[in-house]
């Protein structure tokens, strides 16, 4: 099979990942209309101790492995990419076991005192294997994406999703006439299943790839390896720790800043629901292709950078940024020239389509900063990202904490803060990038080139609106969202942004 580049890479896993999102907005729905409101509620006290238990065993592990596998294969060190996995499946799979076995062991006391809700209990028993099994496939994923090879893992993806939701159906229906607790043990039951068949596939998949059998002995110590995962994995976990603090920090600050700038509490409450659940998703959805790419980039970075190969290293950044950049632009566009369209059609709540289209603004910068992420990874320097990430939250909670209880400002103090952070952080990152030995950014052409396509379909969009305007509100969105990223497909080729040799190149497969 063809080594894809990593564009392709990300373009295969762009569309797999649509395809398993799908799936899992899918499980959403017919779980939700299974067990109802009250139902949910009790799966989801359980899913956040799933993130958590997921993050202990296997965050940054993915990213530290394909990482680390890049760089050998650079160095023609097969030996010791072998022994990496070995070890990485020896230690990570006995810390993993471990942190299993203490939640298995305390599932009454983390139903009871942790959750408050008893009827979690079976849930957490059920839970405890996935977590094992997630272990053993991030160390699979991170192989597979480190040799390039990203179609299997891909496909394994979908396959597990397919079997997740298939065992969820029958799983809810046997379940739920002994009560929600059964069934949402089915459930969870399911998500088990999927993550035992993504591990025993991407295991079968390893085997038959045959550098596992190789014989000759490395000359790198256990201890040496443990260190370099452990090294590289730690501050990318605490990055995505931070993450999920900057969240529950959100969900308490957010409603009690609001009620203090004067909103009664059940309005402060549904305008951190339009905030949280509605806009940000939709700003988040484009970024599937930018998510992508940060899995593909790191390793490719890596290997650019490992074998001291500046022209290609800048490449890949110089590519990569534009796409973020491109994207970014593109999804402002959508955001603020059908913000009450999106979000009436999709949530049947166009009062949010206002911070729709000042959050839109900001995305463009995060977009951008992600990939800045991606690129400071495949250099190996995850302390910069992880601190930057900590930069991150303090200016969101400075903007919330300060700026909510301003009457005139309110909610808008959240979006403040997303467009300040994103945009300060990416500051950050290029200033970063710039000290680093053989790394020469153009950020004039990486930014000013996609304007030209930005304002074309800005520009276009905002004529189709008129023109389409007597079709009524969604066939206006329809048609001018389609003429608008016909301007924008347009612009990008005749501003020379991309050129038609590269997307040829891109989508030639064979």
């Amino acid at each position: 099979m063809k080594d894809f580049s990593y564009i392709q890479g990300a373009l295969v896993l762009a569309i797999t990942n649509f395809i398993t999102g799908t799936l899992a907005f899918g499980f959403r729905i017919y779980f939700s209309r299974s067990v109802g409101a009250e139902g949910m509620g009790v799966f989801q006290l359980v899913f956040p101790l799933y993130m958590l238990m997921i993050t202990l065993v296997s965050g940054g592990v993915t990213t530290a492995i394909s990482k680390i596998v890049a760089e050998y294969k650079v160095k023609r060190n097969m030996p010791a990419m072998v022994k990496t996995i070995r070890t990485s499946f020896i230690f990570i799979g006995l810390w993993s076991i471990f942190v299993c076995v203490i939640i298995f062991l305390n599932s009454d006391f983390i139903a009871s005192k942790i959750l408050k809700d008893t009827r979690t209990s079976l849930s957490i028993v059920l839970l405890t294997p996935s977590v094992f099994f997630i272990s053993m496939s991030a160390i699979f994923r991170g192989y597979f994406f480190g040799i390039q090879k990203i179609k299997r893992p891909a496909l394994i993806d979908v396959a597990e999703k397919v079997v997740r939701l298939g065992g969820l159906i029958i799983l809810t229906r046997v379940m739920l006439p002994y009560g929600i607790a059964y069934a949402c043990a089915g459930a969870v039951l399911a998500m088990t299943a999927g993550e035992f068949i993504s591990s025993l596939l991407l295991s079968i998949t390893y085997n038959r790839n045959g550098s596992n059998r190789l014989v000759q002995v490395s000359s790198e110590s256990a201890g040496s390896i443990i260190y370099k995962i452990v090294s590289l994995a730690i501050p990318l976990s605490l990055a995505g720790a931070l993450a999920t603090i900057m969240d529950m920090i959100s969900a308490v600050l957010v409603p009690a800043q609001l009620e203090a700038a004067g909103y009664n509490h059940i309005t402060a409450l549904s305008l951190y629901g339009e905030i949280t659940g509605m806009v940000m998703p939709l700003i988040s959805y484009p970024g599937i292709i930018i998510f992508s790419l940060t899995i593909t980039l790191v390793p490719a970075i890596t290997r650019s950078h490992v074998s001291g190969n500046h022209n290609a290293l800048n490449k890949k950044c110089h590519d990569s940024l534009i796409i973020a950049w491109s994207v970014g632009l593109f999804a402002t566009v959508l955001c603020i020239s059908f913000p009450e369209e999106l979000c009436s059609i999709i949530y049947k709540c166009p009062e949010a389509g206002n911070l729709l289209f000042w959050a839109g603004a900001g995305c463009s910068f995060h977009y951008f900063h992600v990939i800045q992420f991606a690129i400071l990874n495949g250099l190996g320097l995850q302390r910069k990202v992880l601190v930057n990430v900590a930069f991150d939250i303090l200016i969101n909670v400075a903007c919330i904490y300060l700026l909510i209880p301003i009457p005139r400002i309110g909610i808008y103090g959240y979006i403040v803060g997303f467009f300040l952070s994103g945009l300060f952080i990416s500051i950050r990152n290029s200033k970063i990038l710039q000290k680093q030995a053989g790394v020469c950014i153009d950020y004039r052409k990486v930014l000013v080139k996609p304007l030209i396509p930005f304002m074309c379909m800005l520009i276009i969009v905002k004529l189709s609106n008129t023109l389409f305007i007597t079709l009524g509100f969604t066939y206006n969105m329809i048609f001018s969202g389609i003429m608008g990223i016909l301007a924008f497909s347009t612009a990008l080729i005749m501003s020379g942004v991309f050129t038609l040799k590269q997307i040829k190149k891109t989508l030639s497969f064979r």
